[in-house]
């Protein structure tokens, strides 16, 4: 929180100080000090002070009326654009035979990239309070059935599914009832029915220049499933008992295309030699190391790929005393199951313990315990069930944000293309099958060539259309 709040000031104040009417201000008072007895330069302040008030109250302001006049119209685009009316969600059913590797699934985000919204002018972050809208990957388990679900806006359906057919045309995407809407909305909703819950989001260790383990570095041997990090939570998510709900979520929105700008003083840092004393004043580079060239190489290739802000979410919910007694099994397991994509030297997921359902008296506020779990277990439960994204900006942080709980703590991170497709892509045949998972049992095929059509040309008229 303390951060955000640093951080904010910070760019407030440097925003106000882009105006040049600011400096202009500033060089004339400068310019006019040397002139001026030292004594007298207080009351000279002071004096400055009484007669240009105005002028720096009035930046002030325009500045915060600024941020409150975007916060306002990106909460009116949300609602037009981003209510859950104009949204769909489609279950990917995967057939029984499916050899495509992940390579596959970063064709497909490829694609998906170039739907990408973020505002382009002032008129549009200012005015129209463009925000860019979110994709939602999951892979849930209900009682240990597993299923893949992805929702999108609806103007995006046809294109999306033009990319995955593309790449996967065996596989169905089908729009089905949302699973959520069967779920409580509320925790005391889910302490009526017996229910508990337990959830978490992940961030990355280092910064998002810093690539986590993707699937070319599964792939051994000559057979591109031998290893699938799939596996891991597929085997878990399937021994889940009646009654229990396993969701990971992973929140995906394209990042801008120069969003790897922002990395560079990182990767100009490492290309630096190391420089050692030969004697004298003079000094000499190191040679450099295979594991830095590998960091190096790892790096370049991620900040040329195209990046989604990303977020990921793990949801878990049981009777309660299932969540008390044998939970640790399902949330064990599918956190460890993030552990394989820690890559030695480069990047991994961690948990992020400012969004986890607990609270802990020893940190700030430090009293209120009960009160600031039921909150923080209130918000991740709305959080997840509504797929809500990051906050845009530190007032829709402010704005969301109670005595009790902060909502300064998610955060959103870059992950490059071929990140998101080793964590979300559909499982080949050997992963898992049933009856974890409903497979498609029969590929689709398209009418025999020379199939004989009866009626006449204006007979097609009555389809022509639809």
């Amino acid at each position: 929180m303390f951060k955000d709040l640093h951080d904010h000031i910070v760019g407030f104040f440097t925003e106000l100080f882009s105006f040049w009417e600011i400096w202009l201000f500033l060089i004339i008072f400068g310019s006019s000090l040397p002139l001026l007895n030292p004594n007298r330069l207080p009351a000279f302040f002071l004096l400055f002070l009484k007669y240009t008030w105005w002028f720096w109250l009035f930046f002030i302001f325009w500045e915060i009326w600024k941020e409150l006049m975007r916060y306002v119209n990106q909460q009116k685009f949300k609602k037009n654009e981003a209510s859950p009316e104009k949204y769909a969600l489609f279950e990917i059913r995967i057939p029984r035979e499916l050899e495509k590797s992940a390579k596959s699934m970063e064709h497909v985000f490829h694609t998906l990239h170039g739907l990408g919204n973020a505002p382009g002018s002032w008129k549009e972050e200012y005015i129209e309070g463009q925000v860019p809208l979110w994709f939602s990957l999951e892979i849930v388990s209900l009682g240990g059935e597993i299923h893949f679900y992805l929702r999108m806006p609806k103007k995006h359906a046809n294109l999306t599914e033009v990319a995955f057919f593309s790449q996967y045309s065996d596989v169905e995407i089908t729009e089905v009832k949302d699973y959520m809407r069967d779920l409580p909305a509320t925790t005391a909703e889910l302490y009526a029915l017996g229910m508990d819950m337990w959830g978490t989001e992940f961030i990355l260790a280092k910064e998002g220049a810093y690539p986590i383990k993707t699937y070319p570095m599964f792939e051994m041997g000559t057979s591109e499933r031998q290893i699938d990090p799939l596996s891991a939570f597929l085997e878990t998510l399937a021994k889940l008992k009646l009654g229990e709900t396993a969701i990971v979520q992973i929140l995906i929105s394209p990042a801008d295309k120069a969003w790897s700008k922002k990395y560079e003083e990182i990767l100009k840092k490492l290309r630096a030699p190391e420089m050692v004393d030969t004697g004298g004043e003079s000094k000499s580079p190191l040679a450099q190391t295979a594991k830095k060239t590998e960091i190096i190489n790892a790096i370049e290739n991620k900040l040329t790929k195209p990046a989604f802000n990303s977020l990921v979410r793990l949801c878990y919910i049981s009777p309660g005393t299932i969540l008390k007694e044998g939970s640790g099994f399902a949330r064990g397991g599918i956190t460890g199951a993030f552990n394989q994509y820690s890559a030695p030297n480069l990047n991994a997921f961690k948990g992020n313990s400012g969004t986890a359902t607990k609270a802990d008296k020893w940190k700030f506020p430090y009293t209120s315990v009960n009160k600031r779990l039921e909150y923080r277990k209130q918000r991740f439960l709305h959080n997840v069930r509504d797929r809500i994204n990051p906050p845009e900006t530190f007032t829709a942080r402010l704005f969301s944000s109670y005595l009790s709980d902060m909502n300064f703590a998610t955060v959103s991170y870059e992950l490059a293309t071929d990140e998101l497709a080793t964590i979300f892509h559909p499982a080949p045949t050997g992963v898992l099958t049933a009856p974890h998972m409903r497979r498609v049992e029969s590929k689709k095929a398209g009418p025999p060539a020379g199939l004989d059509i009866f009626g006449e040309e204006t007979d097609l008229e009555k389809f022509k259309g639809k």
